[in-house]
């Protein structure tokens, strides 16, 4: 049975959840405090990082497949579970200790409904129950919030070498592009003149395989963070809306976005009123304003959306209802 029929795929589309790159659970941003810190006030730890907001927390959901892998962040991180099945939630701590937590609702038994990951511990989280339909539903709390400069992940064989009494949940809790470190890339000389020149590349973006980020939406992200072509300075990705289907209403907090449309008509939201789009069109959308695109009922509707830096989704807010 495929996972949209399933209760943990009626959860992701109705939060319009998407999948942590690397990480692998599904989440959905829910809060980002419009406070933000710099720098300076932050503590040792976060040397070299920009501002951030004060805290955020999001939706979460696991499920046998799409597990939290192992990874760790510069923060506390707080799991209330919310749904679904008991999770098995391991944590590896920096002096050598190993707990694996019941996270669930039995209060009364040895389930925990809330648990404090303190910075710098290594944590993974699956349902507990093995079987197809098995998924917890919870969410994850972070003060300060949560930027991708906090997070590492976890490789299986240094985890299973530093804590070998969890090996078998360590390999469970790790992707096969994690079972091994890669190799170091050469450091570049601090004259940039002296570095060689960097390759050119062509790709096909029809070869990547897409991401359903909801009914009638994909997307294919060409170059970022986590995409084919990695890069911090800015993000491109492909989206595709069935005929009739709509992006849903979002803010981006981090920087304006802009939009092109390659093929398909459809309707775009903004601040100021609804405007009919086509082949061609270029949209600017100012940094933080609500917007929305919904395609015709012709046909689908294709588009490129930038925006730079490179796209993080914990600056990413969806919007309820949107507004179309």
């Amino acid at each position: 049975m495929p996972l949209s029929a399933l209760p943990a795929g009626r959860l992701i589309a109705q939060h319009k959840m998407a999948l942590i790159p690397d990480e692998g659970a599904w989440f959905a941003l829910n809060y980002v405090s419009t406070d933000r810190l710099e720098n300076p006030a932050l503590p040792a730890r976060y040397a070299g990082s920009g501002p951030r907001p004060a805290g955020s927390a999001i939706y979460s959901l696991v499920t046998r497949t799409d597990f939290s892998a192992l990874h760790r962040l510069r923060s506390d991180e707080i799991w209330h579970f919310h749904a679904g099945d008991p999770a098995e939630l391991l944590l590896l701590h920096p002096d050598g200790r190993t707990e694996v937590i019941a996270f669930g609702p039995d209060c009364l038994s040895d389930q925990r409904p809330q648990v404090t990951v303190t910075a710098g511990t290594w944590m993974g989280a699956r349902p507990a129950r093995d079987h197809a339909e098995a998924y917890t539903f919870f969410g994850c709390t972070l003060a300060p919030g949560f930027d991708y400069s906090d997070y590492e992940p976890g490789y299986r064989d240094e985890l299973q070498s530093a804590y070998p009494a969890q090996s078998t949940l360590i390999a469970a809790l790790t992707r096969p592009a994690f079972f091994h470190r890669p190799a170091a890339a050469p450091a570049q000389s601090p004259n940039p003149k002296t570095n060689p020149a960097r390759a050119g590349r062509i790709f096909d973006s029809n070869e990547l395989s897409p991401l359903a980020l909801g009914p009638g939406v994909e997307v294919r992200e060409l170059i970022g963070r986590f995409a084919s072509e990695r890069s911090e300075a800015l993000s491109c990705a492909r989206f595709q809306l069935a005929a009739g289907a709509s992006s849903g209403s979002s803010r981006y907090l981090e920087s304006d976005e802009y939009f092109f449309v390659l093929s398909g008509t459809g309707r775009m939201t903004l601040a100021s009123g609804i405007s009919s789009v086509g082949p061609g069109s270029v949209v600017v959308i100012p940094r933080g304003e609500p917007h929305a695109l919904v395609a015709d009922a012709t046909g689908p509707l294709e588009f490129l959306a930038l925006v730079a830096p490179a796209f993080n989704p914990s600056h990413y807010s969806p919007e309820t209802p949107a507004p179309i």
